[in-house]
Parts: structure tokens; C-alpha cells; sequence
């Protein structure tokens, strides 16, 4: 709405809907990332597992990170220096030096949205340390108040966010609780002989009835759970209802999922790598244009916004196909192989 309609844009309905899908809602992305993060990391660990588990996410992490930090970085160098693009990007002529290479390339500085990269890669270095955190109760919960504290003052004394850590511990620490639940779950019982396989039939089907009852309920607390942290925020501004609130509204979500009969997922699905890193350019890019195309239009903004996400799963179609096709070693390296 601000690059279509100016400070004109400001308290209209177009830009109330943006602000309640883009800036509300659609923010429990951060916490359901690192948490999902957490999950595919320790699910199936071991200690002696550490340094295979390393050398997966450098491959995975690490050389997608610089592979895009300088792509972007390139990009930049030559857009802000023809006459058309210049006025799309907005920027004053990138310069091409060693000490902007490596802020490109290790600090992400013109591939912003790269930031939860470069957190998720410190959040691996130290995955053997949040293990060992997280597989006591006493010790996860003094962590995380200790890390609550660092998030209300507004102090990060080191360069890995306090909030990422405590959405990854959060995960980390689901997978300690629920995994030997969901073992001792999948273990057959003795007793159950052909002659009575109808009615352990019966009783699995309950059992999963009940089960999914009581994951209702649960996702509901944390919805609950998740409102009043929010209308907290937004009593007192401060950072940790804020963070609090996101992370029971991704736990919601994640575990009212759990409850729904959801269909297999579509192959563009397992893409997100690839969607995430790629969206930002095509957005910026289309984002300008149609402001220049209709310059003052609410509802060009607006369909804009919307449209955006089917646009960006197109872009990425394509960009997977013409990568497979014609340049698959390339294309891993971009991708992490996935």
C-alpha cells in the first residue's frame, strides 16, 4: 500500500488487510520455522550423530547461504548500475569492494531476508549444547527464562537472536517429550492374537479418537494462550508477549493440523528452500512496476498483495524445472539438494 498510494495509504482498508495477514498472522511463520527446524534436526539424534548432521546442513545451509548472499550481492552490483533498474531498486550505485563482498557473503547484507539462514546455521553449531538443555525440564525452563529476560530487556549479547534460540529449544524440547510417547504408542502388545485383531482394531480407532480430542483441546489452549499474549503486546509494546503469543500460535497451528485429514503434499511443496530464497527479488521487482503501472490505486495494491504468493509458487515452478533440466549441479548447490 505505501509504494502504491504514499502516506495516503495509511489507516486505509487495503493496507489494514495487509497489515493483519502480513504483519499479524502471517509472523508465526518465524517461530513455526525454527521449531519445525528443531524438529527435523533432533528427530532421530544421537550424540555420536553430531558431525553427520553437520556436514548435511553445510551442505544444505551453508553453501545455499553464500550462494545467494553473493547472487543477490551481484545483482545489486549490476542493476543499481543500469539507468532502468536503478529507479525499480532505489539505490545509489553498489559498491564493488573486498569488504562489501564479505558483508555481502557472511552478513547477508543485500539478501536480507536471509537472516534466519545465517541464525539457523548458528542454531546448528550449538545443537549439541540445546540437546543436552532441553532433555530435563528443570534445565529447558531455566534456559528459557533466562532467555525470556534477554528478550524483554531488548538484549542480544551475542550475535545469535534470544528469540530464535527460544523457538528452537521450544521445538527441540517437544521432540525430548513426544517422541517416546509416540514409541511406546507404536509398540504391539503382546496379547493381541489374530482372534482379537477387530476389536484392537476398535480400540486403536478410539484411542485415536481420544487422541485427537485431546490435540484439539490442546491447540485451542495455545490459540487461547496465544490472544492473551497478544493483547498484552499490545497493552504494553514490550518484545516478549509479543514473542510469547507468536510462538502459542504456531504451537496451535502445528498441533490443530495434526488434527485434520490433510492431503498428500504436492510436489512444489517440498520446495521451500527454493521459494523462500527466490521470493524476494520477483516481489520487489513486481511490487514497483505495478505501482508504477497504477500509480494511486488501492485495489491494484491490494490484488497485488494477495496475488503474490500464487506469482512467487509460479516463479519457483519454473525456476525448478530450468534448474533440473539444465543445470542440476548448479541448482544443488542453490538448493542444498533438497
Amino acid at each position: 500500500t505505501e509504494l502504491f498510494l504514499g502516506d495516503a495509504g495509511k489507516g486505509s482498508p487495503a493496507e489494514l488487510v495487509e497489515s493483519l495477514l502480513g504483519e499479524h498472522f502471517a509472523q508465526i511463520a518465524v517461530p513455526g520455522f525454527f521449531m519445525m527446524s528443531a524438529v527435523l534436526f533432533f528427530r532421530n539424534y544421537r550424540p555420536e550423530d553430531t558431525l553427520l548432521k553437520w556436514r548435511r546442513r553445510f551442505h544444505s545451509l551453508v553453501i545455499p547461504y553464500f550462494s545467494w548472499n553473493l547472487l543477490y550481492y551481484t545483482g545489486y552490483l549490476i542493476a543499481t548500475r543500469v539507468p532502468g533498474l536503478r529507479d525499480v531498486t532505489g539505490k545509489e550505485a553498489v559498491p564493488f569492494s573486498a569488504a562489501e563482498l564479505l558483508q555481502a557473503a557472511f552478513l547477508y547484507k543485500y539478501n536480507h531476508v536471509f537472516w534466519f539462514v545465517f541464525q539457523l546455521i548458528l542454531l546448528a553449531l550449538l545443537s549439541p549444547l540445546v540437546w543436552c538443555l532441553v532433555q530435563q525440564r528443570l534445565t529447558y525452563l531455566c534456559t528459557a527464562a533466562l532467555l525470556c529476560v534477554f528478550i524483554f530487556s531488548r538484549a542480544n549479547p551475542t550475535p545469535l537472536n534470544a528469540d530464535a534460540l527460544l523457538y528452537y529449544m521450544t521445538g527441540a524440547r517437544a521432540v525430548t517429550v513426544l517422541a517416546p510417547r509416540a514409541e511406546r504408542a507404536g509398540k504391539p502388545s503382546g496379547r493381541q492374537e489374530t482372534g482379537r485383531l477387530s476389536r484392537a482394531g476398535s480400540r486403536k480407532a478410539s484411542a485415536a479418537k481420544k487422541e485427537n480430542g485431546g490435540r484439539l483441546y490442546t491447540g485451542l489452549a495455545f490459540m487461547c494462550a496465544a490472544l492473551a499474549m497478544y493483547g498484552i503486546y499490545l497493552l504494553c509494546g514490550n518484545d516478549l508477549p509479543l514473542v510469547l503469543s507468536r510462538l502459542a500460535a504456531a504451537a496451535s497451528l502445528w498441533t490443530l493440523l495434526l488434527c485434520m485429514p490433510l492431503p498428500s503434499p504436492r510436489p512444489m511443496m517440498y520446495e521451500t528452500f527454493l521459494i523462500y530464497a527466490i521470493h524476494f527479488a520477483p516481489v520487489r521487482l513486481i511490487n514497483k512496476c505495478a505501482a508504477l503501472l497504477f500509480p494511486g490505486s488501492a485495489a491494484a495494491a491490494l490484488i497485488t498483495f494477495l496475488l503474490m504468493p500464487a506469482v512467487i509458487l509460479g516463479v519457483a515452478w519454473i525456476a525448478n524445472k530450468i534448474g533440473e533440466r539444465f543445470a542440476p549441479g548448479l541448482f544443488r548447490m542453490f538448493t542444498g539438494g533438497r
